[in-house]
């Protein structure tokens, strides 16, 4: 092979060549003169250098890499680890194959390794990378990671493009963007982008800063996750998006998705703080009502354990309230969680809400409104079918009432074929019979109406109209019972 040697290395560069060639590590923090050249590594990384390197690949800490590092579609068996090293040009890594990379305590102003392969862990921990064009400061579209990717304490800031770029991105472990990882992007399409992700492990964002001004903060649409999905312990995203500041459409999660103590926050009035729609979660969702300060969707979230960090009431309002429109299935979603833990109250108590809020914000036009107004006060839409009686009894002291305040007091309740008035007490016999034509009483075969008036006749129309109401009630209280009983099985 062709080996290239560079012209007059300097005593740092004879030094790197020297460690490397050794599989020893080279620290440069405190040497007077860290400048190492990018065409260097690259020749190493290459084996296009006199030196041959050691197996145990490239440990540098503290240089600075002058020039451009390219080491796009290289394939090489050496892991690079450049640790608190100073970068004035991009590295661009598009392509390459690599069995471990390491890059923290980076400062410069960007990485591209969209589509490279790394055997191991790719590792970028407390960075500092700035980007002051419209490209992506962290490019991983589609790279290839084998276990674990870190950027923890990381800090990415451009003003008009992505922070940290994703977008279908393989890892065989986790993904870390945790311990004070902060990314401030200014580009529509979101500030950090995992979508279409596939993470062999959990999402881990706890305490990450995420700030979009144009756009969302975070975008994961379609994210596979092994594991929990970590949007917790301080926690804070704002961005600018009727679609969602943070944003897990179709996300299918592992494990538990855990929001407590975090904060999404939409910049813009009536905008999406959070948009949850279709998400699939392997277990618990610990998702306080604080956590969205905006709107939300929640349409599609389906989960196999339950809601926890917000009490009942509070989701309830959530859904009620902090939603844009009416969809019955997030009620449905969070009646079926209570039932599996046996709490048939909240269960009720969950759909007489849904019903509610069908009623305030659903297509029902004038009739279905009208009935389910009716059908609400009755019977409790179903689910408190002992209203009904409450009505009918309701009803039957309305009658007695009407018999015996009116009628009677006017003395036009009569024996029937004999003279004489009735009493109070056959008086109030004969208006629970005329109420509830299932009980007869003595009242109705002894007493009359005298319906020669006006008044006797609006008595007897006014008991006819109670006692189609008891048939009513009756009828609701049977049909709600029923109903209850069926959907209890």
């Amino acid at each position: 092979m062709n080996r290239l040697t560079p012209p007059e290395p300097t005593e740092t560069e004879n030094g790197f060549l020297h460690a490397v060639a050794a599989g020893e590590r080279l620290d440069l923090t405190d040497g007077p003169a860290p400048e190492l050249r990018a065409e260097l590594i690259r020749q190493v990384v290459l084996d296009q250098h006199e030196s041959p390197a050691d197996p145990r690949g490239i440990w540098v800490r503290g240089a600075r890499i002058v020039g451009a590092l390219d080491l796009a579609e290289v394939d090489s068996p050496l892991p690079l680890r450049l640790l608190d090293c100073r970068a004035d040009e991009p590295i661009r890594l598009m392509g390459g194959r690599f069995p471990a990379l390491d890059l923290s305590g980076l400062v410069g102003v960007g990485i591209a390794a969209q589509e490279a392969e790394i055997a191991r862990t790719l590792t970028l921990r407390d960075a500092r990378l700035h980007n002051a064009g419209p490209y992506p400061v962290v490019h991983l579209g589609g790279c290839r990671i084998g276990g674990l990717l870190n950027l923890s304490g990381t800090r990415l800031s451009t003003p008009e493009g992505v922070a940290l770029q994703a977008s279908n991105l393989r890892t065989g472990g986790g993904v870390f963007l945790n311990q004070g990882f902060s990314a401030e992007g200014g580009a529509e399409l979101g500030a950090v982008r995992l979508p279409g992700a596939e993470l062999g492990g959990q999402l881990n964002m706890g305490g990450a800063r995420v700030v979009n001004p144009n756009g969302p903060a975070l975008v994961a649409d379609y994210l596979r996750t092994g594991s929990n999905v970590m949007l917790n312990h301080g926690f804070a995203a704002e961005g600018r998006r009727d679609s969602g500041t943070v944003r897990l459409v179709g996300a299918r999660i592992g494990g538990r998705l855990m929001c407590e103590g975090g904060r999404a926050s939409a910049l813009a009035p009536g905008d999406l703080a959070v948009n949850l729609s279709r998400v699939e979660v392997g277990g618990d969702v610990l998702l306080p009502a604080s956590f969205a300060e905006g709107a939300l969707d929640v349409n599609g979230l389906t989960y196999t354990g339950t809601i926890s960090e917000a009490t009942l009431a509070e989701w309830l309002e959530l859904l009620a309230t902090r939603t844009t429109y009416y969809a019955s299935q997030p009620y449905f979603q969070l009646a079926a969680a209570h039932r599996a833990a046996g709490h048939e109250r909240d269960v009720r108590r969950i759909h007489i809400a849904r019903q509610r809020d069908l009623l305030r914000r659903g297509d029902l036009g004038f009739w279905g409104r009208l009935w389910h107004r009716v059908t609400g006060l009755t019977v409790g839409y179903g689910y408190r079918p002992g209203l009904a009686l409450l009505w009918l009894l309701g009803a039957v002291l309305g009658s007695v009432l009407l018999t015996v305040g009116v009628a009677g007091s006017a003395g036009l309740v009569d024996r029937a074929g004999a003279p004489g008035r009735c009493s109070v007490v056959e008086q109030v016999g004969l208006a629970v019979g005329a109420a509830t034509p299932l009980i007869r009483t003595d009242g109705t075969q002894r007493c009359v109406i005298d319906a020669s008036g006006g008044l006797g006749q609006a008595v007897i129309a006014g008991n006819w109209v109670l006692q189609a109401l008891t048939w009513a009630f009756l009828t609701l209280f049977v049909a709600g019972f029923t109903g209850l009983m069926r959907r209890s099985v």
